[in-house]
Formats: C-alpha cells, structure tokens, sequence
C-alpha cells in the first residue's frame, strides 16, 4: 500500500517535507525535557521559521526563553502565543505571569492575576497557587520600587515639611510601579488638610492610571467627600464638564479673547477642584459665573456679594494660585 504525504510546504524556493516540522518538534520538545534549553531553543525556533504560529512551538519556545534568561524576548514570544490561543491556557499564563515580574511589568503582572481570579477561571487547586504567585509578585514590586525610591520622604510629616512646588516634583518624579507601593503613604498625603491641592490631584490622577484600590477621603475648598479611586470621574472625558465649555464656548463665540481667558481659567480650575465639578450647581450657573467673573475683571470689580458663592470661590480659588506661586 503506498504511503500518502501531506501537502508539501515551501520556504523560498525551499520545499520542506511534511516530516521536517514534526521531527524538528519531537527533537525540540526532547530537549526541553532533558533541561537542554540551548538546542531545545534553536530546533523550536526553526520550526517557528516553518510555522509560525505552531501553539506548541511557541510554548516551548518561550520556555526555553524564560530559562535562559531572554525574558524581553520572551515576553513578545509569550504575547504572540497568547494571541494565537494557547493549548495550556493556565500554564502559559502562569509563565507570562512569571517573565512580567522578571521584566519588572508588575503592574501588568498584578492585571494578569486579578483577572484570573476574579473570573473564577481557575480550579481550585490552581487557585492557591496563583494567590502565592500575587503575594511574591507584591514583595518583589515593593523591594523593586524601594531600590529607586525613597520611601521616607512620602512619611506625611516629611513630606509636609516641604514647599508646594517641591511636593509636586516629589510626585511627578515618582515610578508609576511605586504608586501600588506607596498606597497607604499617598492616600494619607491625600487626605491631609494641609497637603497642596494640585498635589492631591496629581496623586489621585495617577492613582487611577495604575488601577490602585483605594478609597480616600478628599477635602478641597468648601468640598468634603469619600471616593473610591478606580471610580474617580474622568476630568478630560467628562459630559458635565464638556457641557460647561460648550455653554461658555456659544455664549462668547462673538468674543475670542474672553473666551480664551474664560477656558484657561475654568481649565486651571478643574485641575484644582478635582475630583469634586461644582456638584451643587447647575451647568448653566457654573459657565455663566466663570463669564460674569471675566466681565468683572474687564469692569475693574474685584469684589462680589457674599450670596454669589460661586463668583466668592473663583475669586478664592485665584488667590490660592497666587499665594502657591508667589
């Protein structure tokens, strides 16, 4: 009975036989096993020159990656095999776990597990497993984030002592991967009377970039609330905001100039006052006050009636700029 062949495959103007691949695989994957990571690694990867989204090819290969310690090109491998569907799900998502916290991405890493977990995904005697991979991922982005940073200057009595501007740079200069670290240091910072407002919000914005689970007691002005951080509102997407600027957008079309002095400083304000959007007023009274106060500083008045609250804390909101800058 004569033999069938599969379809002939060709690389160039190369023909490669059927067998090539799965002898190439068998070879490869017996080098895996025997911890001979080197030629594991060079006969996997002549197979992926064949086949490059081969499943098994890509896991072996990451493998042996990972063992040698080629963690950035093993994280793009890793990434290539998850798009194209691993056959181990679990496992090579414990791997991609494992070369993220190699690569420092622990951030990411931290990502990965919650997912896991809080999809009910995993059985139950995986599940310890990855609770264990988390607690190490924690300790390694805290010894991490404190070989770079300081901790002691975000100790609330250090960090006090220190003028506005030096509190912001202290916080704009800081690792996003320490924000998880330094939680607890943050949100007291945050939630302290006397730490500089735009510093507060600075926290709070990357706070929410870095998806840190907090909620933080925040007091601005005459504003006192309690936010959950990973549903603090968005400053730049936000209807209500969108819907102040477009009212003092139509209204002053006629009037560039204003219109300009009226943006920068309702924009200036936004960054000062966040989280809270001048929640007691209406849309309509928040962009009418911010064009009656321009008109006032065209018209030389410098005062308002105690009843006009809202024109009282642009004119206190101003001051605090200039005390800060001064």
């Amino acid at each position: 009975m004569r033999k069938k062949y599969q379809e002939l495959k060709r690389r160039g103007n190369v023909i490669v036989f059927p067998t090539t691949v799965d002898r190439l695989l068998t070879e490869g994957m017996t080098f895996l096993k025997q911890e001979n990571y080197e030629d594991a690694r060079d006969s996997l990867y002549q197979v992926l020159t064949y086949e490059p989204e081969h499943t098994a090819a890509l896991g072996g290969y990451t493998y042996c990656l990972y063992e040698l310690g080629e963690f950035e090109e093993a994280l793009e491998v890793c990434r290539e095999l998850l798009q194209v569907g691993p056959i181990h799900y679990l496992e090579t998502m414990e791997l991609y776990i494992s070369i993220l916290m190699q690569v420092r991405e622990f951030a990411e890493a931290e990502k990965m597990i919650k997912v896991l977990i809080e999809e009910k995904v995993l059985p139950e005697e995986r599940l310890e497993q990855f609770h264990q991979l988390r607690e190490l991922n924690e300790r390694i982005a805290v010894n991490a984030a404190t070989e770079k940073v300081d901790a002691s200057l975000y100790a609330i009595e250090n960090f006090l002592a220190l003028h506005p501007s030096e509190q912001e740079q202290l916080i704009l200069s800081l690792p996003p991967t320490s924000y998880q670290v330094l939680k607890k240091k943050l949100v007291a910072i945050v939630e302290h009377a006397e730490a500089d407002l735009l510093t507060k919000t600075y926290i709070l914005f990357m706070l929410s970039q870095e998806n840190v689970e907090a909620q933080i007691r925040i007091q601005k002005f005459h504003y006192d609330g309690v936010f959950t951080v990973t549903e603090l509102p968005d400053p730049v997407n936000n209807e209500r905001i969108r819907k102040i600027a477009a009212i003092m957008s139509e209204s002053l079309a006629k009037d560039p100039t204003r219109n300009d002095l009226v943006k920068e400083l309702f924009e200036r304000h936004i960054y000062l006052l966040y989280p809270f959007i001048w929640d007691e007023y209406s849309e309509e009274q928040v962009a009418r006050a911010y064009m009656d106060y321009t008109a006032g500083l065209f018209e030389g008045l410098s005062s308002f009636d105690k009843d006009e609250k809202i024109l009282v804390f642009i004119q206190q909101a101003e001051l605090w700029f200039e005390m800060r800058n001064g």
